[in-house]
């Protein structure tokens, strides 16, 4: 590490040199302006202008080198979440017309995605939207309204036996896996620049528990699509009513427990955090109970009854891991009186 010594001027002012490398490297020059930000700390981050500049990143995907089906999508996701603001796909030749319809379809799902420039032989993808004005918390309340949603929906198509109601579920799977990819993209974009996340507060640059609670609630998304599927496999048959309703009172608990964890994360309360992390032990205990009955139906309805019976109970489960990331995050508060 390098040291400087503190000089005072002027009777009320502390100077310090800047080390003359780095002000070349960043092309600073004498009357140039540097910003300066207080971290919590105490210490002070130096910035090679007034504003953060964002970095410039970007991906070149060869399409003639790679298979333009599941793995061009999976590559563009990719690219995404680890914050490139320009992708852009080549070919030798001209582009297939396969690989402009993965590369449309992706711009669609994803956030702040447009093409700006397409040739016979290439497409340019940049991402328009700015990190330093986007906050966790605004995308982790909408995701964890949008799976509490789906949640509700896909019981719901399961006590009713609606089929059309749990496509609907399946079908809206990709709202929040949406978010779950600018959550990851936002703490991968953070974690590479320091000074947007000081310029967003102490709150966001936590910004490893929030990618841990996207990631969370992204699963818990994935039971109610679980349910749903396992719904449309026994909506048109004749089911044991006793069975039934001990599901829904199962699914009714767990969305209790989930909505519960996300009152504990939007609440700042350890207290309701751990409450709700002992909740689940009554959950499992009906969903074992459920299990063991599961066997003696049909065996078609038994498989579909057994994957919405894990479901259920793993959404629990992963309602308590989200409760526990939800202490992580606050262990530097008291737990409110009273709890």
């Amino acid at each position: 590490m390098e040291t400087r010594k503190v000089q005072k001027t002027g009777g009320s002012s502390y100077i310090v040199s800047l080390p003359k490398a780095w002000c070349e490297r960043m092309a600073i020059k004498e009357q140039d302006r540097v910003g300066i930000i207080t971290r919590t700390d105490g210490t002070l981050l130096i910035l090679p202008g007034t504003e953060p500049q964002r970095d410039a990143r970007e991906k070149v995907i060869d399409v003639d080198e790679i298979d333009r089906g599941p793995l061009l999508f999976r590559m563009l996701v990719g690219a995404y979440i680890m914050g490139f603001n320009q992708v852009t796909l080549t070919s030798s030749g001209r582009m297939a017309p396969d690989t402009k319809a993965t590369a449309r379809r992706f711009i669609n799902m994803a956030i702040g995605l447009e093409i700006t420039e397409e040739t016979p032989t290439s497409i340019t993808v940049k991402d328009l939207l700015n990190p330093a004005e986007m906050t966790f918390t605004v995308w982790v309340e909408r995701m964890s309204s949008l799976v509490a949603s789906r949640l509700e929906d896909a019981s719901r198509a399961l006590a009713e036996q609606d089929a059309a109601a749990a496509r609907d579920v399946i079908d809206r799977d990709i709202e929040v896996n949406r978010l779950h990819w600018i959550l990851s993209r936002q703490h991968n974009l953070l974690a590479r620049n320091i000074a947007y996340s000081e310029r967003l507060g102490a709150g966001e640059r936590r910004n490893a528990n929030y990618s841990l609670i996207s990631r969370t609630m992204e699963r818990i998304g994935d039971y109610a699509v679980r349910i749903a599927e396992n719904c449309l496999r026994v909506a048109d048959k004749e089911l044991d009513e006793k069975l039934m309703d001990s599901i829904a009172q199962a699914g009714k608990l767990a969305i209790s427990i989930f909505k519960r964890s996300v009152d504990a994360l939007q609440g700042g309360d350890i207290g309701d955090a751990n409450k709700v992390i002992e909740s689940v032990r009554e959950l499992i205990k009906m969903c074992e109970s459920i299990e063991t009955r599961v066997l003696d139906q049909e065996t078609a309805v038994g498989v579909a009854f057994g994957y919405i019976n894990e479901a259920i109970r793993r959404t629990g489960e992963s309602s308590a891991d989200l409760c526990e990331y939800i202490i992580n995050f606050l262990i530097d508060q008291s737990p409110a009186k009273g709890k």
